[in-house]
């Protein structure tokens, strides 16, 4: 199991749960998903929910079993809250778990759905062209590093709008009520909201998550956030093309004071870099594009915000031109 593929109206869900009750969920979801058409109920190892959702989370092995009944113990929660699953026209509240047994001798969890979630779950391996896009793959080796139940459910809400062809996507805006919602969190001002849970929430994605980094756009009413939405984009990394101590890279600060308007020598500069670099393969640009990307300082790597981005893309242009620089000099010595 590398990955875990999710209904978005189960992603897009009222966030009650805590962190080791979604990551169980979703560990859960995925082994049903193999048998789904030919069986009503479910049965894994403890030892297998363990290592797959994390050994930490687990005071024992009769935990395991405390955390899932909890989740069947649960309220109805409304799930597809932003109504991105066409298939729900209306709002829809639901229970996860309709029954769950825990065998001690051999420490065996099985459970059983709700009617209503067993047929969601069903359309996992049969959707049709109405359904692409419902579901979302989440790397469960991603999802093993999260230790906020809030990252993960602002991780998976973005991994579910993510395009990978375009390498971009963008949400709609959420009202701050319905990010309350996700975040299971009751915040009357977006100030409040971003600052304890967002910021913290993007710093972490942005850390685990390999795919992409995510920005933040506010739409204010009378100098009022009201609203906001995420705006995903593909980010690279990678293994180092040249050694970094070779390199002269520059500062982030010599970066940023860079004029927009450059002079007939950075020109010159510039020009010598593309020239070079359409002498290499794709494979070869790519590597250096990651390169420049591992130079950059961690408080930037992440950036979270417009002005952060614009940095950002600004070292991330000085770096990748350092690092060809480096290359043409080592070429020109053999």
């Amino acid at each position: 199991m590398d990955n875990i593929i999710k209904p978005s109206s189960l992603v897009d869900i009222e966030n009650i749960l805590t962190l080791a009750q979604r990551k169980v969920y979703n560990v859960m979801i995925e082994h049903s998903r193999q048998s789904i058409h030919d069986a009503t109920t479910f049965s894994l190892s403890v030892k297998t929910i363990r290592e797959k959702v994390g050994e930490t989370l687990f005071k024992n092995n009769n935990d395991v079993y405390e955390q899932i009944k909890s989740i069947g113990d649960m309220p109805m929660m409304e799930a597809n809250i932003f109504g991105k699953d066409k298939k729900y026209p209306t709002r829809i509240a639901v229970n996860l778990i309709a029954q769950v047994e825990y065998n001690k001798d051999q420490e065996m969890i099985s459970w059983s759905y709700p009617p209503f979630i067993h047929k969601m779950l069903t359309l996992l391996n049969t959707p049709d062209a109405n359904d692409i896009g419902m579901y979302v793959r989440l790397p469960l080796s991603v999802q093993s590093q999260f230790s906020s139940k809030h990252s993960l459910a602002l991780w998976e809400f973005c991994r579910s709008r993510f395009d990978e062809k375009r390498g971009y996507a963008e949400s709609p805006f959420i009202s701050v009520e319905d990010l309350n919602k996700l975040f299971h969190t009751n915040y009357e001002s977006w100030n409040r909201l971003n600052i304890n849970i967002v910021k913290k929430a993007l710093q972490d994605i942005h850390k685990q998550e390999p795919t992409y980094f995510i920005n933040v756009v506010e739409q204010k009413v009378r100098h009022k956030v009201v609203a906001v939405k995420f705006i995903i984009q593909r980010r690279l990394s990678g293994v180092p093309l040249v050694e970094a101590q070779n390199l002269k890279l520059r500062t982030t600060k010599e970066a940023l004071k860079t004029s927009d308007t450059q002079d007939q020598k950075e020109i010159v500069r510039n020009t010598a870099v593309e020239k070079f670099l359409a002498t290499l393969s794709p494979e070869q640009q790519t590597r250096i594009q990651e390169e420049a990307e591992q130079s950059i300082p961690d408080y930037l790597l992440y950036p979270t915000t417009e002005k952060e981005q614009a940095a950002y893309q600004l070292l991330l242009r000085m770096n990748r031109i350092a690092i060809v620089e480096a290359l043409i000099h080592s070429q020109q010595q053999l």
